[in-house]
C-alpha cells in the first residue's frame, strides 16, 4: 500500500493501508461509531477481488445485510460508505488515481449498493417470520416433513441415494439440522459463516457432487411449502437455504484441488501427478493444507 504522511501538533500519523486510511478518513466525517461501517470494510476485499463474479459477490452481499442486521436497527445510508470509501483511494493513491479510477469505483460500489439494497433491512422480519413458522410445527409434522423431503428428493436426483446411506435417525438428524441452520444464519451469521466453511470442507473429504445441492433446497422449500401457510417465513427458509446452499457449493469448489480429488479417488498415481505440478517447496503444503472460505483442514 502507498505510505501516507499526514502531519499533527508534534506527532506524525503514518497510514499505509485501506483500513487504517478508512477509520481516520471515517473520524473525520464523524461516522466512526456506524458498526455497520467496518462490518461492510471487513468484507469489501472479498467483494473486490470478486467483482468479475456477480455469483460470488452477491453472496457476500447477502452476509453482509446479515451482519448489518445483527449490529443496527436504525437507518443505513449506504452512500456515507462511499463516500468514505473514495476519499480513502484518493489519499492511498495520489499520484495514481485519476478520472477512470474514480468512474470505475464509482461504477463498483453502485453495483454493490443494488446488491445490498435488494435484501437491506429484511433479515428481522424474515428471522420473526420464519421462527414463528417453525415453532408451529409438532413433532409429527416434523417428521413428516424430513421425510417427504427425502422422498421427493430420491425422485429428482436418484444419486443422492448413493451419499444418504445412514441410517434413518441420522437422516432425520441432517434435515433437522439444516432447517435449524437457516435460523441460526439470521441469528449468528458471523459464527455461521465459519460453521458452514467448515462444513463444506469436510464434504470436500466426503466426495458429495456439487450438482446435488440445488434439487436438495429446491424440494425442502416445496416440502415445507406444502406444511405451513406463512408466505413471509417461506421466503426466508428459502432465502436462507438458498444462500447456505451457495455457501457450501463456493467451498466445496475452493476446496476440492487436485490433490484433493486424488485422495477422494484413493488412487496414488492421480496423487503423484497431482503433486508433480506443484512447485518443491510448495509440495508439503499442497499435500496437507486445504482452505476454503474462512476455513482449512491440515
Amino acid at each position: 500500500h502507498t505510505e501516507v504522511s499526514m502531519g499533527g501538533i508534534g506527532n506524525t500519523i503514518v497510514v499505509r493501508t485501506f483500513q487504517a486510511m478508512f477509520d481516520f478518513n471515517s473520524a473525520v466525517m464523524g461516522l466512526s461509531s456506524n458498526q455497520w461501517l467496518k462490518e461492510i470494510v471487513q468484507s469489501f476485499d472479498n467483494i473486490v477481488t470478486n467483482i468479475s463474479n456477480t455469483g460470488r459477490v452477491q453472496e457476500e452481499c447477502d452476509v453482509l445485510v446479515l451482519k448489518i442486521a445483527t449490529c443496527t436497527t436504525g437507518d443505513i445510508h449506504l452512500g456515507d460508505f462511499k463516500s468514505c470509501m473514495l476519499a480513502t483511494l484518493r489519499s492511498l493513491l495520489p499520484k495514481e488515481w485519476d478520472s477512470t479510477h474514480e468512474v470505475a469505483w464509482n461504477w463498483l460500489w453502485d453495483n454493490v449498493e443494488r446488491m445490498i439494497r435488494a435484501s437491506l433491512g429484511k433479515p428481522r422480519e424474515w428471522l420473526r417470520a420464519l421462527r414463528l413458522m417453525l415453532e408451529e410445527l409438532d413433532e409429527v409434522t416434523k417428521h413428516q416433513i424430513r421425510m417427504r423431503i427425502y422422498a421427493k428428493f430420491f425422485v429428482v436426483a436418484q444419486a443422492g441415494q448413493d451419499y444418504f446411506k445412514q441410517s434413518d435417525t441420522r437422516l432425520h438428524f441432517i434435515a433437522e439440522r439444516i432447517i435449524m441452520m437457516t435460523v441460526e444464519l439470521f441469528e449468528n451469521p458471523h459464527r455461521m459463516v465459519d460453521d458452514i466453511s467448515a462444513l463444506g470442507l469436510r464434504h470436500v473429504g466426503y466426495g458429495i457432487p456439487t450438482e446435488l445441492f440445488n434439487p436438495f433446497v429446491s424440494v425442502s422449500v416445496e416440502v415445507l411449502k406444502e406444511y405451513t401457510n406463512n408466505p413471509r417465513g417461506n421466503e426466508a427458509f428459502s432465502w436462507s437455504l438458498n444462500l447456505i446452499s451457495k455457501m457450501l457449493v463456493r467451498t466445496i469448489t475452493e476446496g476440492s484441488t487436485i490433490v484433493m480429488k486424488a485422495i477422494n479417488a484413493n488412487s496414488v498415481p492421480q496423487l503423484k501427478r497431482a503433486l508433480a505440478v506443484a512447485p518443491r517447496a510448495a509440495r508439503s503444503t499442497w499435500q496437507l493444507r486445504v482452505e476454503a472460505g474462512t476455513q482449512n483442514i491440515s
